[in-house]
């Protein structure tokens, strides 16, 4: 009976460690993670502990300067990133769940060959093939075009590879096998049923794809040489190489958080949905 209780009270104390641990190692995190939101929100509001009147007085030329902003060239850039972000997200995780389904519900030859080259791909470094995708675009002189930006990220090896591990873990052909039998086309099947089973990783995907491409200055740089063609990114820095700061930098966030507000909901659906199947 001793035994059971020694036994029963070290448990506890190793689970009630292993919750402070836990506890601990996730406010760490969250202050990590909120910590440049707070402090480019007391930036832009003016707050400081030892003179909070100081907000009455920085406010009004913070809206001044978001005014300017909406009002200067630089809003232009703002503009081609919103462009190429929503484009190249959609594009992305709509390519890449039309291929995994493909190469998860459909037997036909080389599919194995294909899934490892797909694979494959992923181990190679994306500068490697931007390299050869700028000499192409240099060579056939279709620089400066906004569209470059965007079909670069259709079907991204790792978007695909992640739909296909979720699609084997939560999608039945029984249910394609069902749809077929009441008459419905391949891509009504893939549209009406794949599309809105795969949610979770779609939202997941189109969160990652859409903060690479909002923060990419790499190509914007090198291909996008006239000015109307620059993205946001691409206007901070070389507004900061030349000593400006016309642009308020909550504003670079805005998109990302909208869209993390609106996505989110559809990852936590999943994972509520994962575990009333288990």
């Amino acid at each position: 009976m001793g035994d059971n209780v020694t036994v029963k009270i070290s448990r506890q104390r190793h689970e009630l460690i292993l919750k402070v641990i836990v506890y601990s190692v996730s406010v760490v995190l969250t202050f990590m993670t909120l910590y440049p939101f707070l402090m480019m929100l007391q930036d832009f509001t003016g707050f400081r502990a030892n003179n909070p009147a100081r907000i009455l007085k920085v406010l009004p030329q913070r809206c001044q300067e978001l005014v300017a902003f909406f009002k200067s060239r630089v809003v232009t850039g703002f503009i081609n990133s919103v462009i190429v972000a929503a484009c190249s997200t959609f594009l992305n995780v709509y390519f890449s769940a039309l291929t995994a389904h493909s190469i998860f519900a459909y037997k036909w030859k080389m599919r194995k060959a294909f899934s490892n080259f797909i694979l494959a791909l992923m181990m190679i470094p994306n500068i490697v093939a931007t390299a050869g995708f700028i000499q192409l675009a240099y060579r056939f002189h279709v620089n400066n075009s906004l569209a470059l930006l965007i079909l670069p990220a259709i079907a991204t090896p790792i978007s695909v590879v992640f739909m296909r591990l979720y699609l084997e873990s939560s999608f039945s052909l029984e249910l394609m096998d069902s749809a077929r039998i009441d008459g419905a086309g391949e891509f009504r099947i893939f549209n009406q049923i794949v599309l809105p089973i795969l949610k979770p990783a779609i939202a997941t995907q189109a969160i990652f794809g859409l903060a690479n491409s909002w923060n990419e200055t790499f190509l914007p740089l090198v291909l996008n040489i006239e000015e109307e063609k620059k993205t946001l990114p691409v206007i901070l820095i070389l507004n900061y190489a030349k000593g400006e700061n016309t642009i308020p930098m909550f504003v670079t966030t805005i998109p990302l958080v909208i869209a993390f507000l609106f996505l989110s909901r559809h990852i936590v659906e999943g994972v509520q949905l994962g575990s009333v199947k288990m």
